[in-house]
Formats: C-alpha cells, structure tokens, sequence
C-alpha cells in the first residue's frame, strides 16, 4: 500500500482535525494516510440528530466532504462499547454509510478488541475487499505468544499478512529519545505485512508545565524515528512514521468549558514552538486577544515558513494582521494541525528526495 515515505497521522474526528485535513494541497494529501478515531461525543445523539444511526451517518457525510475518497483507516476503538445501530454493528453501520458516501475507508482493529468488534471488522473486510489495519501498541509486543496471537487473530479475520497494513503505537513517549530498534526487531513477521508504520506522540496532555512566553518543545517521536531509520543497522524493513501530530496521545473527553490557553502550537524541524498564552478566562488575562499577539511574534520567529506554506500557516499569517478578529481554540487548533501535517509530509519527502 505504501512504504516509509509515507506519513499516518493519527487524528481524533473531530472538526478542527477534518477541517484541517480538507485544506491539504493534493501533492501533500498523497503523501499521507490519517488514521481517524471516532470519538465518544461524535456518536452521542443529540438535538438534530436524535439517534446513533445519525450521527454515524454524520461521521461519514463528514469524511466524504473533508477527504473525499483517498483511503483512511478508521479506528472505533473509543466507542467500542455501542450498541447495535438498527440491528448491525455500528462498525458495519458506518461502513455501510461510508459506502453510500463514497469514502474509502480500510477498518483499524487490534488484540483484545471484543469479538463483535472483531467480527465487524471482518465482515467490512470481506465486502469492502480493502483489507484491514491492525494496531499494536508496546504492551502488546511484550506478549510471550504475540506471534501465535496474531495468526490466530487473522486467521478468525479471514486475512493474510498482504492484507494487513500494521500500525505499532507507541503513544505517549516522553523524557528522552526513545529506542525503536528492538521493538521493531520483536514485530513477527516484519516483512510480510502489506505496510509497516511507527507511530508516536510526545506532545504534553496540556501546557500547564510552561509559563506565558515563548518554548521550545522536542519533538522526540519525530527523533525517535529518524534515529532509527539512519542507522547504520538499519531494520530489514524501513517502517513508516505516525505520529499525534500536536494533540496529546491519550485521548479523554475535553471539558463542557475548559479555561484553555490562547497558545499556538507551531511544528519545526525537531521541535515545536510553543507560544504560551495565559487561560482565556482567567482574570486580568487578556483573553482572547492574545492569539492575534502570539501570532505576530511567531510570524517574526525564523521557524514560520511563510503565509503561503500551508492553510494553517496563512491563518496564523492573516490574523498577525487582525485587530478585530481573534479566532477561536477550535480555528487555532486547526491551523495547528494543518501545518503540521503540511511540514511533516514534507520533511518525510525532502528526506528521501533523490
């Protein structure tokens, strides 16, 4: 399917993630595979759309509009637990909606998962004819039967090593640059998998442990990598990367009314630039005012790349200039991400460029 050129971020659907997504230049857009997770809150009936069915319709109306039909895995591992959506699966009943919209999209699944998570999971597969994505993460490699584990799960899947593109999810590294050569040395069957990503996230849950001002922050899931892929011994097989671009690995639900910081996060060559804002509505903050600030003071930094580098990089551009207009955590969040899923493709290329 693809090789370690290739980019798999790893993103919430959420709407400053899929917004951030349907503003990708199509050369950046080829070069990446996100993997969506559904979260509990994007499942939740509401007002306007009063049953699950509904909002698992909404999901993939959604995918359609943001990513059209490039291939993404989709991973319900956060709502796991749902009940059945008009007598299917609710794996299956977004699949089925999917279909009808247009999206392609290949179903993630992983060890343990319930059985009738995994029995969606292959029955999607068998339609669809896409294959699957199997997600590790780092407990699981410590398995002392990992291998017979996984050819017994996909052989219950009805799949073979060709049809499976392997994702190992290490989430959350923090403190140093982490070692990935003897877990990618432990995965069975390295060779065999129709792809291989590493993936990773070393940005904080929050930005409480910085004060108001200007940081550096290592971005030491992208080092990790790196380290590996340049080896001198290297692996018998280059993974691909993964990452969380710049949201926390572990995902919770956010608060009904967060007293979130005006900060952008702003990716690098190895590290982000974090510029800190105080919480909006604490007192004698200035609130929102401050993002237009810390964009003007990032916009005169030597690490942003320019308005016309990305959508994001032209929102944070445009509103340095603004005195009106302040923007909002879910625009800046998007522009965030948008730029960070620009510059990583990007760096992944330029890497790899003859």
């Amino acid at each position: 399917m693809f090789d370690h050129r290739h980019y798999v971020p790893i993103l919430r659907w959420k709407r400053a993630e899929w917004v951030a997504l349907r503003h990708l230049e199509p050369g950046d857009r080829a070069r990446l595979t996100p993997l969506v997770e559904i979260t509990p809150r994007s499942v939740t009936p509401g007002t306007r759309r009063p049953t699950i069915g509904q909002m698992l319709q909404k999901n993939a109306e959604d995918m359609a509009e943001n990513w059209g039909r490039s291939r993404l895995f989709v991973d319900l591992w956060h709502v796991e637990h749902l009940s059945d959506c008009e007598g299917l699966h609710p794996f299956v009943y977004l699949a089925q909606e999917g279909r009808r919209c247009g999206v392609e999209f290949v179903p993630v699944t992983g060890l343990g998962r319930l059985p009738a998570y995994q029995a969606a999971v292959a029955s999607i597969a068998a339609e669809d004819g896409r294959g699957l994505c199997l997600r590790l993460f780092s407990t699981d490699l410590a398995r002392p039967a990992l291998r017979q584990d996984l050819l017994e799960l996909l052989s219950s899947l009805e799949v073979n090593f060709g049809q499976v593109d392997l994702v190992v999810d290490f989430q959350y590294v923090q403190g140093s640059c982490p070692d990935l050569a003897t877990p990618v040395a432990s995965v069975p069957h390295l060779n065999d998998w129709r792809s291989l990503t590493l993936a990773s996230g070393a940005f904080p849950m929050d930005l409480r442990s910085f004060s108001v001002g200007e940081h550096p922050l290592p971005r030491l899931d992208w080092q990790a990598w790196l380290r590996l892929i340049r080896l001198g011994g290297q692996p018998t097989r280059r993974p691909s990367y993964g990452d969380y671009t710049i949201q926390h690995a572990i995902y919770g639900e956010p608060p009904e009314r967060p007293n979130f910081s005006a900060s952008i996060r702003y990716a690098a060559e190895d590290y982000w630039v974090i510029m800190r804002g105080a919480g909006v509505f604490t007192d004698g903050s200035p609130g929102f005012a401050q993002w237009p600030a810390n964009a003007l003071r990032l916009c005169r930094r030597r690490e942003f790349r320019g308005e016309d580098f990305s959508y994001g990089d032209r929102y944070i551009w445009e509103m340095s200039q603004q005195t009106g207009q302040t923007g909002s955590a879910e625009t800046w969040l998007r522009a965030g991400i948008n730029h960070h899923l620009v510059f990583v493709a990007r760096q992944i290329a330029n890497l790899f460029a003859t």
